[in-house]
């Protein structure tokens, strides 16, 4: 698929049919995610791909499913067959960034504190995006749920203490869903986000 339509197609699926996905598919989907950029080349990355039906059940049941069914939608995560749990290892770029040929920079970024921007939350954005692209490259649809409405989800999947949950994305065939309400704003247009050299230039041209 052109690359162009593969970004004009992506949208956030969050309803799938029952169709499994091939096996051959799913590797070459986590290799795009695998191929993402990192800082330092510290490739904090880590995935849990679950396609265990049992397994996506406690998932789904983590992710408050009940609820969101509740509401009116489909159960979105139970039926994805594909669950990606992204996650990062912050502890991977402080140890790169204490190796030699990042510590003589003398830039303080063995520690947290000397991050002004946590590239490991970006790495895993990066990630993320890579794995929803990949997806619809495959004839797929996507979707992704934050961290931030997971509960316990570690102990389901037993990630260690020290690995932070970014979200989940969802693969599968996609079914009729119903779409976001925020769709209902549409696109910021080219000239209000992007700027020509200068953040007081004048605008792009819409495209």
């Amino acid at each position: 698929m052109e690359f162009n339509d593969v970004v004009r197609r992506r949208r956030m699926v969050r309803n799938y049919t029952d169709e499994p996905v091939e096996q051959a598919a799913i590797d070459r989907i986590m290799h795009a995610a695998v191929r993402a950029p990192s800082a330092g080349f510290s490739q904090g990355q880590r995935f849990i791909v679950v396609t265990d039906h049992a397994t996506r059940l406690a998932v789904a049941e983590a992710g408050g499913e009940a609820e969101y069914v509740a509401s009116g939608f489909e159960p979105w995560i139970s039926r994805a067959p594909v669950h990606v749990v992204i996650c990062t290892d912050k502890g991977a770029y402080l140890r790169r960034y204490s190796e030699p040929d990042k510590a003589a920079a003398a830039t303080g970024q063995d520690k947290e504190s000397g991050w002004v921007v946590p590239y490991w939350w970006v790495d895993a954005g990066a990630s993320m995006m890579a794995i929803l692209y990949a997806a619809v490259n495959e004839g797929l649809a996507a979707g992704f749920l934050g961290a931030h409405a997971l509960d316990n989800l570690k102990t389901v999947l037993g990630i260690p203490d020290e690995i932070d949950i970014v979200g989940i994305a969802t693969i599968g065939h996609p079914a009729e869903d119903r779409r976001s309400g925020s769709l209902t704003r549409g696109w910021n247009p080219s000239s209000d986000v992007i700027m020509n050299n200068h953040w007081t230039a004048p605008r792009v041209p819409r495209v």
